[in-house]
């Protein structure tokens, strides 16, 4: 054998030993991200998926932050969070590719006859000071406080107001899914409002306009601040299948599926 020929070898072996098992193997990439995260990136899988029909991903439920320190230990390929800031919070070795800001909408019961509510209103509903709807053109009935756990209601406080602890609060019985966890409640309580990444809530219920403005391209962020960026975790530089579909994801084709979910796509 050559001595170049040799090098090659050597150097193919160590490419080789660098990849993940399960992508070597042919197995499906892991994507691992909370409920609000992953049926973007599942969407984003599927449609590629029909491009390359060698690629192939699964999804990995966990918590907020959870998919973001797989991704990064080399435990999942990627790892997908609805949140700001990551980029300057990252674990070791995980890199971010924010592809997406995603809307936080207002939910409220179809029932409830308010359509709009005013930033200065929305601070009073959260600081405790309105706590009737008919203080706000509506019913006489109590606002009751969606209080789940997912990220975008930690972001709307730090925007808008940190909830009071006096204020109603409708919290379910057991953990779950908090998006399904949010439509459901709203659905079943005509005074509750909640938050809600858009495109997530049922059909069956109502989305507010704040200000007289709603989630678009052309409001979000300026008119419309209330959003949390999409993030794209991986373990290091991207390569082979986890590149190629960071690539579909950013190219036009990627973003009508990303505006198919109502999160407005980054550049």
């Amino acid at each position: 054998m050559s001595i170049k020929l040799g090098r090659f070898c050597f150097s193919l072996m160590m490419f080789l030993a660098l990849l993940p098992t399960r992508v070597f193997a042919g197995e499906p990439l892991v994507i691992a991200g909370d409920p609000c995260s992953l049926p973007l990136a599942m969407k984003l899988a599927e449609a590629y998926s029909k491009k390359d029909r060698s690629f192939k991903a699964e999804a990995k439920q966990v918590g907020c932050m959870m998919g973001v320190y797989q991704a990064a230990s080399g435990e999942a390929e990627i790892g997908v969070s609805t949140q700001n800031g990551l980029s300057s919070n990252l674990p070791k070795k995980g890199r971010n590719h924010i592809l997406a800001k995603a809307p936080i909408v207002l939910v409220v019961n179809k029932a409830n006859p308010v359509n709009d509510i005013t930033y200065e209103q929305l601070q009073g509903i959260y600081s405790g000071k309105i706590k009737n709807w008919k203080e706000l053109g509506g019913k006489d009935m109590a606002i009751e406080n969606i209080m789940l756990a997912p990220c975008v209601r930690y972001t709307m406080s730090k925007k808008v107001a940190v909830y009071d602890k006096g204020i109603t609060r409708l919290v379910p019985e057991k953990k779950g899914n908090p998006v399904m966890g949010t439509n459901t409640m709203v659905l079943e309580n005509e005074g509750a409002i909640g938050q809600q990444l858009y495109g997530y809530e049922s059909e069956d219920l109502k989305v507010l306009s704040v200000d007289d403005v709603y989630p678009t391209e052309k409001t979000v962020p300026d008119q419309y601040p209330y959003f949390e960026e999409y993030n794209f975790v991986t373990q290091g530089t991207p390569k082979g299948a986890v590149k190629a579909l960071l690539d579909f994801a950013r190219s036009e084709e990627g973003k009508s599926v990303i505006r198919s979910l109502k999160h407005v796509p980054v550049n």
